[in-house]
């Protein structure tokens, strides 16, 4: 029945209708549970965070969409607005904190002592175990899906945040919400007790997805292969992340961290002097005067130690920092040479047809961050250590044929999770 055209004057029948229709219970809003590696802020958690939230403002308007993260202050900041029903907490990365504070209070291996990761589990899905987080836990067992944004956070280098898993999976197999993870990067990955409680966790959702072939191999069946969830940014209808072809320079582009770099070596220095000295001395090999360079941040302040120490070598160089690549988009494009020791910035800058290297600052993790590129299409070169002397790659990024099969690929995932 139209209650259209009805004025104060409505009949009391229509009236009584109208006030059990206002006061009939409405259904449950959905709850889209995320959780990410945000909030630090990193050029690729903070890409991949924003990705999902403008997506699901496309798909899932009316839905109420929590991002769990580390530091959800800083990510409200930088993320605010871009879903209508967004909020910020941090209630697992509390927990796993909390794990990682028993694993320093106590060895694994005593026989009394319950495991961080299953007491994650615990603290995760159950009323009372951590009772300053009740409301964070009541909101967690209300979600309607769970889902584990990408990133090359789960791994044996940051070992404690096998808690975000198990915690996870401890909550849908009692609340019956679907769990689900995308690009995920699991190397390298942990062993022993710790291996086997992540694949016991894996087993709770329903699409674990990973972004590189060894991740794939080592959990078989019980995942997918659709690349990093950075792909889903340069989907057709997604927002510019890049700048304006009149603000993009041609030149050297160069992004050097200096994090995750310890075991880098080049002529007698390690860590971000070593990856300093390499790079003036890749420069000097192609004959690059330091006004023809621009150097990102990836990592706010950490990624220009390496621009400091160069010093000299770079006079006349621009220095681009994170918070105007965060706002106005990567200075990424076709006339460009780059070296990246991060990986995000090589994904996008070789999507975006720029030539490059990539300098593996930690083998065994960036090392196959970067190879899961050259593997899809990247036709960047890969230098593995402080003796690579590499040309000056010409060869561009990734072909149209290749960036399209990657981004369709993962555009199919997010269209089977929220279908439009």
């Amino acid at each position: 029945m139209s209650l259209v055209g009805y004025g104060p004057r409505m009949p009391r029948t229509v009236k009584a209708l109208a006030r059990r229709i206002a006061r009939r219970p409405q259904p449950p809003r959905e709850i889209i549970y995320l959780v990410a590696a945000s909030g630090a802020p990193n050029y690729g958690d903070e890409l991949i965070a924003r990705t999902w939230l403008q997506h699901l403002a496309r798909t899932r308007p009316d839905a109420d969409v929590v991002l769990d993260c580390h530091t959800p202050g800083q990510a409200s900041i930088m993320l605010h607005g871009l879903h209508p029903r967004a909020m910020f907490v941090d209630t697992l990365w509390r927990v796993c904190a909390l794990s990682a504070d028993r694993d320093h209070l106590h060895s694994e291996s005593a026989s009394q002592e319950q495991p961080s990761w299953e007491w994650a589990a615990t603290a995760g899905s159950a009323l009372g175990v951590e009772p300053l987080l009740a409301e964070g836990v009541d909101l967690l067992a209300r979600a309607s899906v769970i889902h584990l944004l990408g990133g090359g956070y789960i791994n044996a280098i940051w070992p404690h945040h096998l808690a975000l898993l198990t915690a996870i999976a401890a909550v849908v197999r009692k609340s019956g919400a679907r769990a689900v993870a995308t690009g995920q990067g699991l190397m390298p990955m942990s062993d022993g007790p710790r291996g086997e409680a992540l694949h016991a966790a894996v087993a709770a959702f329903e699409l674990f997805d990973v972004r590189d072939e060894e991740s794939h191999i080592a959990l078989g069946s019980d995942s997918s292969q659709s690349g990093d969830d950075a792909w889903l940014a340069l989907a057709p209808g997604a927002p510019q992340v890049y700048t304006s072809p009149d603000e993009t320079p041609s030149g050297i582009v160069l992004c050097l961290q200096s994090d995750l770099s310890e075991h880098f070596a080049h002529e007698g220095n390690t860590g971000v002097a070593a990856i300093a000295s390499w790079t003036a001395n890749i420069l000097d090999n192609w004959g690059v005067d330091g006004r023809e360079v621009t150097v990102v941040e990836g990592i706010p302040g950490a990624d220009r130690l390496a621009f400091d120490l160069l010093g000299p070598r770079l006079a006349g160089a621009t220095f681009v920092p994170f918070l105007q690549i965060w706002r106005h988009g990567l200075p990424a494009g076709q006339d460009q040479t780059w070296i990246s020791t991060r990986f995000h910035p090589h994904l996008m800058a070789a999507a975006a047809g720029a030539s490059g290297v990539a300098l593996v600052s930690e083998p065994g993790y960036y090392s196959t961050k970067h190879c899961s590129l050259t593997d899809a299409g990247s036709r960047w070169t890969i230098a593995r250590d402080g003796l690579a002397t590499p040309e000056r790659p010409t060869a561009g990024g990734f072909s149209p044929a290749d960036r399209a099969a990657r981004v369709s690929a993962k555009s199919a995932v997010a269209q089977r999770l929220y279908p439009a």
